[in-house]
């Protein structure tokens, strides 16, 4: 179902960018900087402010590559776990073929989500459009309902990882995913400011995200 990868890859995303706190243009080129400015560019919908703190495709297409491959390899767990869905009632190599298959446009709806969650000026034009603007108005309902503590940032060279706690609050929402731990790579660019480049634990974090929008769609009445 293109909504369930589709909302599974832009609630992974949101995860990577909620809750972070601004500091002083003298820490600009420091990757706890790079964080709270791509926080503050999602939450307050300014694409290009994303676009110079993340790499939004490469991040995306990552997401999207690590998590389709641990749904294929563990296709029946999944169908063990969550027997009523039937995107779950397959097997690894029809899993496989199918994702390679969707992959490209895939990745098109993905990413217009994101658009139209970071534009809410632009105007959908399409079905897929309308589609795609679901998952980021339900996206923006998610975004309200968590906070993200930084545990760490460990910086080393060109490169650092941060590790960060996100929480949800006591709404039907919070209580999805109430808590996960999400570690982040940043890598320096040449005007030595950071940018975020790929979540690095999406194996940790499958599970109980899968587990939030199952639930999800039980919430809704949709399973």
């Amino acid at each position: 179902m293109k909504f369930k990868r589709g909302f599974i890859a832009m609630l992974a995303f949101l995860i990577a960018a909620l809750g972070l706190s601004g500091y002083s243009y003298q820490s600009e080129r420091t990757p706890t900087y790079a964080l709270a400015e791509f926080m503050d560019g999602v939450r307050n919908h300014d694409a290009q402010k994303v676009a110079r703190y993340a790499d939004v495709a490469g991040l995306t297409a990552s997401l999207y590559d690590e998590s389709t491959a641990i749904l294929a390899r563990d296709i029946e767990s999944l169908h063990a776990a969550y027997p009523d869905d039937w995107f779950f009632r397959h097997d690894t190599a029809f899993m496989k073929d199918y994702i390679a298959r969707r992959r490209g446009d895939d990745l098109v709806f993905i990413r217009r989500a994101e658009e139209l969650y970071l534009d809410t000026d632009i105007v959908p034009i399409s079905r897929m459009d309308g589609n795609a603007r679901w998952v980021a108005d339900e996206a923006e309902v998610f975004e309200k309902h968590y906070n993200v503590r930084i545990d760490s940032v460990r910086q080393e060279g060109d490169a650092a990882d941060a590790t960060l706690t996100v929480m949800g609050d006591a709404s039907d929402y919070g209580t999805l995913l109430p808590k996960l731990t999400v570690k982040i790579r940043l890598e320096a660019q040449e005007d030595g400011h950071y940018m975020v480049k790929r979540v690095t634990n999406v194996g940790e974090a499958f599970a109980p995200v899968v587990k939030a929008v199952e639930d999800y769609w039980t919430m809704k009445g949709w399973q």
